[in-house]
């Protein structure tokens, strides 16, 4: 009797486990891929960081990000010919995404053009809620999707990576179940201007937490 109560409640919690992970369905990509549980290992040790391409912001942002014009980042599909890109200055390249060391933030998450991403403290992980919309995706445009099997070829665990259909319809890139974002105001590769802005949006450390454990680094 002891042993038939003890293995149904067992089953009973690691189905909630499983149904829970990224907040159920919101946390699934469209694959059908399971979400990475809020509470994964670390990524893995950084990828070698170089210089990538010029932000080219003033063409970026001059249009709603969430038209998904430009380069993409707001809503765009998976690309996997999006895999680093090239700044006619240094002709280096990126990863499509890859963790950099910073001074000031420590391990921090960069995407293609090593721009930083950012969360956003009014969102929510479980259930995966974006509550960054209209205006706001002007400042802080939604970063594209990747596929668990190019953050894995990055060097990063590619359980903390998932993509969440945003109420638009359009795809985002998550992590460790937070949807995430670059900031406008970056304008360079290396640069965190977005960290602790409003105190609610703070760089993503390599582990999907916040960089400098959410606190202002100015």
């Amino acid at each position: 009797m002891h042993k038939r109560i003890g293995a149904a409640v067992a089953g009973t919690a690691a189905a909630f486990l499983l149904v829970t992970a990224c907040g159920g369905s919101n946390g699934y990509d469209q694959a059908g891929s399971v979400a990475p549980a809020a509470q994964q290992q670390d990524a893995a040790q950084s990828a070698t960081a170089q210089p990538g391409s010029g932000y080219g912001y003033d063409s970026e942002t001059s249009d709603d990000p969430s038209s998904g014009t430009d380069d993409g980042y707001a809503g765009g599909t998976d690309d996997s010919s999006d895999s680093g890109t090239t700044d006619a200055a240094s002709d280096k390249k990126w990863p499509i995404l890859s963790v950099v060391n910073d001074a000031k933030l420590g391990d921090i998450l960069v995407d293609s053009k090593g721009r930083t991403l950012y969360r956003f403290d009014k969102d929510t992980d479980w259930p995966m809620v974006s509550n960054c919309t209209g205006e706001c995706l002007k400042k802080w445009p939604a970063a594209k999707p990747v596929t668990k099997a190019q953050a894995e070829a990055a060097g990063l665990n590619p359980k903390l990576v998932s993509t969440y259909t945003r109420p638009d319809g359009t795809k985002q890139l998550s992590y460790n179940c937070w949807p995430v974002y670059w900031f406008a105001g970056d304008t360079k590769p290396g640069d965190t201007n977005g960290h602790g802005v409003g105190g609610t949006w703070w760089a993503m450390a390599a582990n999907g937490k916040k960089a400098n454990g959410g606190k202002p680094i100015r």
